[in-house]
């Protein structure tokens, strides 16, 4: 080591430590952050309001807003979500096949792709747990139960009618 750098004057094991100063680069960084520390600290809020007026209230209050209007035209009637359509699709055979290809997407894992149940429960027999009117089934599908099916509102209230119509196809619907 060179002899200008000072000692601190103890040694422990015969290691001595010596009072290295930091290196320059590193200096300049933690400067350098101060510096945008403190700028942000004025612009944006922090312990006060900031000379910009940010605020992550009025952030999300614009998102949301946004978002409203984007979502508006695809936003469903009141009367959707409560099997409003099921029971004009009822007897209609395209929407049944529709209906198929959709509960074999995401229905068959459970109850089967005869819909004779497995984890699930049988969807063709007069026994229903729930109901088995065409608007009973909508709102099975929709809301889930407490025995362990999860809700499906993702799918949509025509995806959710349709499936409805081919449980309720199957014989088991009353």
């Amino acid at each position: 080591m060179s002899q200008d750098i000072e000692k601190h004057g103890h040694a422990i094991d015969g290691i001595e430590e010596y009072d290295n100063p930091l290196p320059g680069w590193w200096l300049w960084l933690f400067y350098i952050t101060i510096i945008f520390s403190i700028i942000y600290l004025v612009l944006y809020p922090g312990f006060w309001q900031g000379i910009l007026g940010y605020s992550s209230v009025k952030e999300y209050e614009s998102e949301l807003q946004t978002a409203k209007t984007m979502f508006a035209s695809s936003k469903p009637a009141e009367s959707e979500g409560k099997g409003a359509g099921v029971t004009a699709l009822l007897g209609n055979k395209s929407a049944i096949e529709e209906g198929k290809a959709i509960f074999n997407q995401n229905c068959a894992a459970c109850h089967g792709p005869d819909a004779k149940g497995k984890i699930g429960p049988n969807l063709t027999d007069k026994e229903w747990i729930y109901g088995g009117t065409a608007d009973a089934i909508v709102n099975t599908i929709t809301n889930g139960t407490a025995k362990g099916m999860p809700p499906w509102k993702a799918l949509g209230s025509e995806k959710i009618n349709k499936a409805a119509v081919y449980v309720h196809s199957l014989g088991g619907g009353s």
